[in-house]
């Protein structure tokens, strides 16, 4: 109580602060940061270092409410498939641009939803990157997976193409919290699409959850994590929930009234943390967490670890 009574003082609980997620953060780009600047910085990229390479799948079949994302609800494969097009034409502009001998050390699928892509859209976006990116010796393929949007034949295809690490969302595992934040998501359909990860050979798993959503408390959270630890994640990412309805107007589906304040968030937070800690994983950063032997903790052991 002491110490949650100093941390008041010191004005942490009125504080609204950002999560930097990127650098630059986003506030830091400006129309001056347009074709010129992108096509100065990719001329000037070292052909000896190796690059890492986001693609940005900004389509969902349901849009939870809680995102923030640039994201687009969709029900067909009309507008993922146009999508596909115009990111090849893009590749194409850049290998006009990029110095010969240029390769990928890290290729990352975000959105949205990469896994709203069938098999065949998944070989066809990735032959497309690797004829611009050729993958160096050393190659990291990330996946940000929906358990509820995956299959056997899509994981296989991702594998296939080289995915060795997978990012699942959970945020919570409580159904009243799912419900209010319009993302339900049953705990045997996220442990099925563990299983078929780890038997399709992917090295690293991560878990995303989300700490300050509607109705969560102590025990529901609790609860989550246990049953998180069950998958034996290599890194688990923590994140607090912002509240940005003026910006993400999906938000406004979710009632303010049921969300736990400042106090209970530090809580919720520091609980959450403390028992990642207790099963074994090293606290990294403010929001991460991962297991000895993983790659996060072997950089930050050696002082090399970067944002």
């Amino acid at each position: 109580m002491e110490h949650t009574e100093t941390l008041r003082a010191l004005g942490l609980f009125d504080a609204r602060v950002p999560r930097y997620t990127s650098y630059p953060t986003a506030a830091a780009f400006t129309p001056d940061t347009g074709a010129s600047f992108q096509r100065h910085a990719l001329e000037r990229l070292d052909p000896s270092e190796p690059v890492s390479v986001y693609m940005h799948i900004p389509f969902c079949e349901r849009l939870c409410w809680f995102c923030a994302c640039h994201t687009q609800g969709t029900k067909t494969l009309g507008p993922v498939e146009s999508y596909i097009e115009a990111l090849e034409a893009e590749l194409e502009m850049v290998r006009a641009i990029i110095p010969n001998g240029l390769k990928m050390g890290r290729l990352h699928w975000g959105g949205g939803t990469p896994t709203i892509l069938p098999p065949e859209l998944i070989h066809r976006l990735s032959e497309s990157i690797r004829r611009v990116f050729p993958p160096a010796q050393e190659f990291e393929f990330s996946v940000e997976i929906d358990p509820t949007m995956v299959d056997r034949a899509k994981i296989e295809a991702l594998a296939s193409e080289g995915m060795n690490r997978a990012s699942i969302g959970i945020q919570d595992f409580d159904p009243e919290v799912q419900k209010a934040i319009g993302r339900l998501q049953p705990f045997e359909t996220t442990r099925a699409c563990v299983e078929d990860l780890r038997a399709a050979g992917i090295s690293s798993l991560n878990t995303d959850l989300v700490y300050g959503l509607p109705h969560q408390s102590l025990a529901r959270i609790e609860d989550t994590i246990e049953k998180v630890l069950t998958f034996t994640p290599d890194r688990v990412a923590l994140f607090g929930y912002a509240h940005v309805p003026w910006v993400s107007k999906r938000q406004k589906l979710i009632d303010e009234d049921a969300l736990p304040d400042d106090l209970a968030r530090y809580h919720l937070a520091t609980r959450a943390g403390e028992l990642f800690v207790a099963a074994g994983l090293t606290a990294i950063g403010i929001d991460h967490f991962a297991r000895p032997g993983d790659t996060l903790t072997a950089a930050l052991e050696a002082g090399r670890l970067r944002r």
